[in-house]
């Protein structure tokens, strides 16, 4: 299904001759990042296996890392803490690896996946895939 739905974007890009837009390099995703629910900010760097995601700024409220299983990391400052790493190129335009929820304390499936240069989407999910979360990251400038 994914291929399917690859395809057919990549057919309407070519119609409507819309090129920036439609064939996002993953590469795109290097660089610093605002999230636009929590106003936290990241950065996705390379890193051995892939990319890895680091918390550069923490959201207010959400500076301490509160819900950490493992008592030794347990009120850690989030600033600085690498919440994906390792993630491999799973498309042409996303990531997967296993991504850090202090929200919770628990570690999920997670991508990385860039519809443009200006904007990556996180996403998280349980379940084999059933249950997913997902948010939007922009570009800082």
């Amino acid at each position: 299904m994914k291929r399917k739905s690859g395809l057919i974007r990549a057919a309407a890009c070519l119609i409507l001759a819309i090129p920036g837009t439609c064939f996002a390099a993953a590469e795109d995703a290097i660089g610093t990042w605002n999230d636009t629910e929590s106003n936290a900010t990241t950065q996705i760097y390379s890193c051995p296996g892939g990319i890895c995601i680091k918390v550069v700024t923490p959201s207010k409220g959400r500076e301490t890392d509160s819900y950490n299983p493992d008592p030794a990391l347990k009120g850690r400052s989030m600033a600085g803490v690498t919440i994906m790493s390792g993630a491999a190129k799973d498309g042409a335009d996303r990531w997967k690896g296993q991504l850090y929820n202090s929200e919770d304390g628990k570690t999920y499936s997670g991508w990385v996946i860039v519809p443009n240069k200006d904007e990556v989407k996180l996403e998280g999910c349980v379940l084999a895939g059933l249950l997913c979360k997902s948010r939007i990251w922009r570009r800082a400038h």
